[in-house]
């Protein structure tokens, strides 16, 4: 805000120079207008593609970051999720809670938000898996979401350099007058089309790759999800064990009152 400030505080009396100072033919561009072009100009130009610049850069960052990161064996691998599924048919229960306690697996960190509410019931079981799955594919999306924000800036860093172009255009027809050339104008036209070019360019591959990995991501969400509620289904208790062991606790209450 304050490098605007200075652009503005000296580039507004330079264009007003312009208006009064008298044309003078084969002299070239006014000393005003020499100011906006040579100097005001090339650094909102600059400042546009850096910015362009700077964000192709933390799209291909974070491109790169999603290829790693999001894939089904790295989210839910298949190891892990065996090894969860032998200890539940061992009936290792303890070994389960340690081994899901410190995996960081999607299918492993689901199972833990679940059985460590085993003292509440299979309900608050289910809801705890519920919400782990949840967070998690939220996770997977906000690792993504900034490949979207830079999708939807670069068009519009681009029309800022469209519209700088096109100033540059028409100043250059107030400042040169009758004696504009097409090199004059050539300038900010061209300034505007490769603005609008580079926008589109980092636009366009972010774009494609936050659709791409948001569906994928989806997809793994939802097959661990389905793994995770399988493994917790094995763990409900049956009803008729259930059953039996109520009967046999209230048996043990009614010897112990009768002693």
């Amino acid at each position: 805000m304050v490098i605007l400030g200075v652009l503005v505080a000296v580039g507004v009396p330079a264009w007003g120079a312009t208006g009064t100072a008298p044309a003078v033919a084969g002299a070239g561009a006014a000393p005003g207008g020499s100011l906006m072009s040579e100097w005001i100009f090339p650094i909102f130009d600059y400042l546009v593609l850096s910015l362009l610049g700077l964000a192709s850069i933390a799209g291909i960052a974070l491109a790169i970051n999603a290829m790693l990161n999001i894939r089904e064996i790295k989210v839910a691998p298949p190891n892990s999720t065996e090894k969860l599924r032998r200890l539940i048919e061992d009936r290792e229960y303890k070994e389960l809670m340690d081994f899901a306690a410190t995996d960081d697996s999607f299918v492993s960190r689901a199972l833990y938000a679940a059985i460590r509410r085993a003292h509440l019931k299979y309900a608050a079981m289910r809801e705890g898996l519920e919400s782990s799955v949840g967070e998690q594919t939220s996770e997977m999306f906000r690792r993504i979401e900034p490949l979207n924000v830079i999708g939807n800036i670069g068009p519009l860093l681009g029309l800022m350099g469209t519209v700088l172009g096109m100033i540059m255009s028409f100043y250059a027809l107030k400042e040169r007058g009758p004696l504009v050339t097409t090199a004059d104008l050539a300038s900010g036209v061209g300034t505007a089309l490769w603005h609008t070019f580079f926008g589109l360019l980092v636009a366009i591959p972010c774009l494609v790759v936050y659709g791409f990995y948001r569906t994928k991501a989806d997809k793994i969400a939802t097959r661990a999800a389905l793994v995770a509620e399988e493994l917790l289904e094995s763990l409900r208790p049956d009803p008729a064990e259930e059953k039996e062991e109520k009967r046999k606790k209230r048996e043990k209450e009614a010897v112990g009152e009768g002693t």
